[in-house]
Parts: C-alpha cells; sequence; structure tokens
C-alpha cells in the first residue's frame, strides 16, 4: 500500500492532516529545513508532533534539508541527539556526508534523501543509499520510465510530489532568490539566510516577477503548482512507496481537503471505482482556493524582497 505523506506546518496541521488520512507527516526543524522559521516547529513542538503522530499509529519525518556550515556539524549532531529522543521516525537531508553520520550514528532512523539532492538517475540513486538513505524525492520532471528504473537498479524507496510546484530548473538547484535578495539572521547560534531555501530560507520567487530581455517584456520564468490525479494509477502500479504534499505555508484548512481528497481518492484507486471526470471537478474546486491562497503568499514575499515589513 502507498504511503500518503502531508505537511506539517503547525502543530494543528499535523493533528488535521493525521485526521484527514494521512500515513506520515513531515515538519521542519527550526532554522533547519527549507521553509520560513515561520513554518518551522519549536523543540517542544516536535516532542508533540512526534506524540501526535503515534497516536495515530502513523510516523512523523523531520526536516534538516538546509545546507549548514561546516562550523555547524557540532549543532546538527545536537538536533540528532534531540529528534532521536523526541522519537522522530525518520530525517530529510540534503547533504552525503550528514546522511553518513546519521546512518552509522542511529540504526533506527530512516533516512529520506530530500527533493533537493536533485536525484535523476539511478547510479546517482545508489550513491545516496550507501550513504544512508532508504527513500529519496524523485524530481517533478522524471518520467514514468525513468521513476520505474531509478527503483529497480538502485533498489531504494521513492516518493513522489503529488501537490508541489515545476520549475524552470530542477527543483532545489536554483540560486536566484539568493542574488536577488539576501538577508542574514541568526536563529540562536544557527545561520539563517532569508531568500536562499538551500541554506535554511525561504524563497523570494523572483521567477514570479515580470521578466524582459533586450527591453522586450516576456512575463514571469515557469514556476507552476500542480496537483496530481489521471497520473496516480501508475505511479502505484509502478511501486512508488509515497505520495507527498508539499504545502506547510498553506492554511490548515486547505491542507486538510488536500490530503482528505487524496487518501478518499486512493482508496476509490484500490476499489477500482474512479470515475475521473468527478474527481477532477472537486480536484479544481481545491486549485482554486490553493492558487488564491498561493498568490498571497508570493506577493508577501516578494514585498519582504523589496524592503517592505512583513511577517514571513
Amino acid at each position: 500500500m502507498v504511503d500518503l505523506l502531508g505537511p506539517g506546518g503547525n502543530l494543528e496541521m499535523v493533528r488535521k492532516v493525521f485526521e484527514a488520512g494521512a500515513d506520515s507527516v513531515y515538519v521542519g526543524v527550526k532554522g533547519w529545513s527549507r521553509r520560513s522559521k515561520k513554518y518551522e516547529l519549536e523543540d517542544k513542538e516536535i516532542i508533540e508532533a512526534a506524540k501526535i503522530a503515534h497516536d495515530f499509529s502513523g510516523e512523523l519525518r523531520a526536516a534538516l534539508n538546509a545546507f549548514p556550515k561546516p562550523a555547524e556539524f557540532e549543532m546538527f549532531k545536537e538536533r540528532m541527539e534531540f529528534l532521536h529522543s523526541a522519537e522522530v521516525d525518520a530525517v530529510i537531508l540534503n547533504d552525503l556526508g550528514l546522511m553518513r553520520y546519521v546512518k552509522e550514528n542511529y540504526l533506527d532512523f530512516k533516512i529520506v534523501a530530500s527533493i533537493g539532492c536533485n536525484v535523476i538517475n539511478y547510479e546517482e540513486a545508489k550513491l545516496y543509499k550507501e550513504a544512508g538513505a532508504s527513500m529519496l524525492v524523485a524530481d517533478c520532471k522524471l518520467t514514468l520510465e525513468e521513476i520505474r528504473e531509478i527503483k529497480e537498479r538502485a533498489g531504494i524507496g521513492i516518493e513522489i510530489l503529488i501537490h508541489a510546484n515545476t520549475d524552470f530548473t530542477y527543483l532545489g538547484k536554483c540560486w536566484m532568490s539568493s542574488y536577488k535578495s539576501l538577508k542574514y539572521e541568526k536563529i540562536g547560534e544557527k545561520s539563517y539566510y532569508i531568500g536562499s531555501p538551500n541554506r535554511g530560507g525561504v524563497c523570494f520567487r523572483p521567477c514570479l516577477s515580470n521578466w524582459c530581455l533586450n527591453n522586450h517584456a516576456f512575463g514571469n520564468l515557469p514556476n507552476d503548482m500542480f496537483l496530481l490525479l489521471r497520473e496516480i494509477p501508475d505511479l502505484i502500479e509502478a511501486g512508488v512507496d509515497c505520495l507527498k504534499i508539499q504545502g506547510r505555508e498553506y492554511s490548515t484548512e486547505l491542507i486538510y481537503e488536500i490530503v482528505k481528497f487524496y487518501r478518499e481518492f486512493i482508496e476509490a484507486i484500490e476499489s477500482n471505482n474512479v470515475i475521473f471526470e468527478e474527481w477532477e471537478r472537486r480536484l479544481a474546486e481545491i486549485a482554486k482556493r490553493r492558487d488564491a491562497e498561493r498568490l498571497r503568499r508570493t506577493l508577501e514575499l516578494m514585498g519582504v524582497a523589496r524592503g517592505e515589513k512583513i511577517e514571513i
């Protein structure tokens, strides 16, 4: 049975996502994941989130998928010790060296190679498996045949994004926001680069600004949200292990509806009772609400990049 993974941008969202039917939830460790600190959890919240997950017989994953400075390795080791004591089930990482450290020191932790690893072939997948990863988040641009080949030839679990955004480049490999506007802060002793999700901050989404080349305006660069539907039966048939819903920055109410929709859709697939047109109508209504929330968020981020005082 395929695993349904939902986001936990706050404790209420963690609980509601499990109530909606998720098998597992991922949360960000404050200052260490690829999202704004506003949607990451404090230590006491992570402890409570793990309890909620286990009350639902589910799993909690903790994202530490931003790149730390070399001097922050001791801080990473402290974070891992805390997460282990909090009974978190899995960690989401970007860095091969950090994966190897976790593999060698915490045998009961599951390791997921983040979307930022940008694994696009089975030889890369083997490298991450050797470092300790038991699952990887596959890039949105991979074909079904490529996904199947990676799983079969590397012998690693595959996680697919079913609610996320495409990108004009590979997800996790864009540094444009850092060049446009980068603000340095600290969370405790941890470096926090606002404008660089790769280094623990938030993306200002400059690709969605109006661009021009040689005084010729051509609009924004491709960065579209998607909600998969017709592809899901084929993904399950291909042996995909986990279907992931992104969205820590969205409202709890919206994420609850998205997770509930996909849980019901998966159950319909399993009972061989799917009329796609009906599901597409329901999904279109959800997408309208999602698009409205994303637009508001994008305008906030662009405002901060211009120097406006907005909490992000």
